[in-house]
């Protein structure tokens, strides 16, 4: 362990739901507003921006695995220091 701790900033994954009204293709279909169908347009089209962030969440969780694996191979005196140390950088009472 070096001691270095990256820092990013969480992002939530966030989607738009966009309710349609369900109607027969015959009479008395609502039609659409054209702000409605841009809204459709819009959101249809961030499908590859959706992959991008969904396999950035991935790659995040994966390291999350990671250091959970490198956290628990700690020896005692490793942990006692790191903790120490992490006491330290908070600002709280050392051991």
């Amino acid at each position: 362990m070096n001691g270095e701790r990256q820092v990013r900033s969480d992002r939530l994954c966030r989607s738009e739901v966009i309710t349609m009204p369900q109607h027969d293709r015959g009479q008395g279909r609502a039609a659409r507003t054209p702000a409605d169908i841009a809204r459709l347009f819009d959101l249809a089209g961030s499908e590859a921006a959706a992959i991008r962030e969904l396999d950035g969440c991935v790659a995040r969780l994966h390291e999350v695995q990671a250091a959970k694996v490198a956290l628990r191979d700690l020896t005692a005196d490793e942990l006692r220091a790191a903790l120490a140390s992490r006491r330290a950088v908070l600002g709280g009472e050392g051991a």
